[in-house]
């Protein structure tokens, strides 16, 4: 892929430059049915008028001195301004057949000036710039010649190779100058050169000679009319083009061969179709303009939007990126830690080794000496301790000696409880969920006994007025996303053991450094600062992994992820990788605080196929509800502005009690199910695949259908006894 400074040398095809944006333009936009059908109208309607008018056509009507100026004051504005218009757009595309089109349009503005002031009666009696009778009708003739001339160029030109655009400015502006240079001349000519020029006009009628010549004119048209007709009528330009000269034909006719000179019907009647041939060009350009502006709005706002959402996705990428970042540099710190005092702990049990074989050989040796037998058992008790220290470093370092066995995480748990009841007291409710699927994991049972005699410790000491200990086991299935999130994990199926408190909750800032060694927030003597670095170690050194997600005045869930033995998935297909039930269009009103986790579950919700609408808080949310229908409310359960999830389902219960509401929530089940029993129809753990998502949102839909359709057939059997 080449490089910008590359990329900026490379060739551009010749058409590449033309082809951009073609469509917005008249000459090169295709016509759709609907512009076919008002363009076929038009005809239609004109042709009609004409027929009717052709026998009227020398019927005399009043002479309005102000008729000409006002109709060739119109003509002059409309017909310079498409030329510009035109002339604007052979810049662009550089075509010739465009250019001359444009020259036509400029020649019937131009020319329009000299007919004018030539008009007998007008400005002046003979006119004003000289000439004699025959001037005015020379002029006429000459300018109904010269346009259709200009659209038969247009159509014999049209697919000709595109110029050069370094030409087409000056091209442009040479156009323009020898069309000016031509009216010019032409103005010369029947006004200097008058008394030369064969009669066409006798008083106020026309002689055969300007039968002859504006008969050439109207032929010219028809040819024009043929010409476009052969080559296609296919842009937007051509069917328009096309309708104009069918207006030119009538106006030439009407004007010239089937009228009987000056002030009849067909005098001001062709004229009028002479105004209607000079606009619809005018008017379709304007359109498509005005169209082209609406369409450019549009897009802007559609890029506005999606400039927002980029931007949103490279903050939420660089959020990812530092996160991941700092993750890896807290593992790289944690290694070098274990490192550090698993080799200092080694060469301390060395140390320990020695000091209590001494102490223990000198108790011994003076077993009648008080003092000595004190002395020493202190000493002993105390190089116990360290001993014990030193284990709890080597669980960090990860070089404690394991036995692992196959162990059933329920069976452990269930027995160890009797130990938690005791160890945490009769104010902590011990509440186990377990499942009964859950996998058989290769493990050291006295270690992972001591793991959760450790954090049930922890529990204990962040609820010293009571609360509730949840422990739910769970078969996990850890992605190739979430390993993204943690350097250290290796995606694959875990046994899941979620460790919940309801007690105040871990701080954001002590959250980051809660399984450092002899790290602790605890009174001094309460705490060595090694309970969790001992879970963390022994969970790196059974390869598997641990997390904590924390609330502050909530409650605090660490989660141990055990691998599997050996064979115990194969009868098992992960729930998190299981199908995606598809949504229905169903209304998902998502409630997160959390603006970044919201527009993830956003994606993810749209993506399943629901209609998403967003809240940020619990007053935000209930807005929605009493504005708008919806289906399903999944909401998060801890939310600033006043209120949690728990409290917008009371809401919900009490004024919507048919709405299902799925939680979702960084703590475990058991945890949560106490807390909003009756509330919710599913709970949802993060972080959660969207799987699991997709299953839990349309278990609640389905559930509530189910109860409707029991319901209706309910009242059936009512209505039928």
């Amino acid at each position: 892929m080449p490089s910008e400074a590359e990329a900026a040398t490379l060739p551009i095809p010749e058409f590449a430059d033309a082809t951009i944006g073609q469509s917005e333009f008249v000459a090169t936009a295709i016509a759709t049915s609907k512009q076919w059908r008002l363009a076929i109208g038009v005809v239609a309607v004109s042709t009609i008028v004409f027929a009717i008018a052709v026998p009227l056509a020398k019927t005399k009507l009043a002479q309005v001195d102000a008729f000409i100026p006002a109709y060739e004051s119109a003509l002059l504005v409309t017909d310079l301004v498409t030329a510009v218009l035109l002339l604007g757009q052979f810049v662009k595309l550089r075509s010739l057949s465009i250019l001359a089109l444009a020259a036509g349009y400029l020649f019937d503005a131009l020319i329009i000036v000299p007919h004018a002031l030539s008009f007998p009666g007008v400005f002046a009696p003979s006119g004003i710039i000289g000439g004699g009778a025959q001037t005015t009708v020379w002029l006429y003739t000459l300018w109904h010649a010269g346009f259709p001339i200009s659209v038969l160029a247009y159509a014999l030109l049209k697919g000709e190779s595109r110029l050069p655009s370094e030409i087409t400015t000056g091209l442009a502006f040479a156009a323009a100058a020898f069309v000016a240079t031509l009216v010019l001349a032409i103005s010369v000519a029947v006004t200097v050169g008058h008394d030369t020029l064969p009669q066409i006009m006798r008083g106020s009628s026309y002689t055969p000679t300007a039968i002859l010549f504006l008969g050439a004119s109207w032929a010219f048209s028809i040819f024009a009319l043929g010409a476009l007709w052969w080559r296609g009528l296919r842009s937007i330009l051509d069917i328009w083009l096309a309708v104009v000269m069918c207006a030119w034909v009538f106006d030439i006719a009407l004007s010239a061969v089937f009228n009987g000179g000056r002030y009849d019907l067909g005098f001001y009647l062709g004229r009028g179709y002479g105004l209607l041939a000079a606009s619809f060009v005018l008017i379709v350009i304007l359109l498509e303009t005005s169209g082209l502006f609406s369409r450019l709005a549009e897009k802007s706002e559609e890029l506005k939007g999606e400039t927002i959402r980029l931007r949103g996705d490279v903050r939420q990428g660089l959020v990812r990126q530092q996160e991941t970042e700092a993750q890896l540099r807290q593992a790289q710190k944690m290694e070098a830690i274990g490192n550090l005092t698993g080799g200092m702990a080694h060469d301390f049990n060395n140390l320990l080794a020695v000091v209590i074989g001494n102490l223990d050989m000198l108790v011994s040796a003076r077993q009648t000496d008080a003092e000595v037998q004190d002395l020493g058992r202190e000493a002993l008790d105390a190089a116990v301790q360290g001993a014990d220290l030193t284990k709890r470093l080597l669980a960090f370092a990860r070089r404690q000696p394991l036995q692992p066995q196959i162990v059933d995480v329920n069976e452990l748990i269930q027995s160890h409880a009797k130990l938690l009841h005791r160890l945490l007291g009769a104010s902590i409710e011990v509440l186990l969920e377990l499942s009964p699927d859950v996998w058989p994991t290769l493990v050291d049972r006295a270690q992972l006994e001591a793991a959760l005699t450790n954090l049930a410790t922890n529990a204990r000491d962040a609820m010293p007025n009571g609360g509730r200990l949840s422990i739910v086991t769970i078969n996990r299935h850890l992605d190739a996303e979430y390993a993204a999130q943690f350097p250290e994990v290796t995606p694959g199926d875990y046994v899941a053991i979620e460790v919940s408190d309801t007690g105040s909750g871990i701080p954001p800032e002590v959250l980051q450094r809660v399984f450092e060694p002899f790290y602790t927030t605890k009174e001094r003597g309460k705490g060595s600062g090694l309970g969790l670095s001992m879970v963390y170690g022994f969970m790196k050194q059974t390869k598997g992994h641990v997390s904590v997600y924390s609330e502050p005045g909530v409650g605090t869930t660490f989660r141990l992820y055990l691998p599997p033995a050996a064979g115990a998935t194969t009868a098992h297909v992960p729930a998190a990788i299981a199908s995606e039930p598809r949504g229905r269009g169903e209304i998902v009103l998502a409630v997160e605080d959390v603006a970044q986790l919201r527009r993830v579950a956003v994606r993810q919700l749209i993506e399943l196929g629901y209609h998403v609408v967003e809240a940020e808080s619990v007053n935000s949310a209930i807005a929605v509800l009493e504005n708008q229908p919806v289906d399903i409310v999944f909401t998060d359960i801890v939310m600033p502005g006043g209120g949690t999830g728990f409290d917008l389902a009371k809401v919900i219960r009490r004024r919507w009690p048919d709405l299902p509401v799925v939680f979702t929530s960084g703590f475990a089940d058991a945890n949560l199910s106490h807390s909003g029993r009756g509330l919710a129809d599913k709970i949802l753990n993060k972080p959660f695949r969207r799987a699991e998502l997709a299953r839990a949102l349309r278990e609640a839909v389905d559930r509530k259908a189910d109860v409707d359709v029991a319901w209706s057939e309910t009242e059936a059997d009512g209505n039928r006894q």
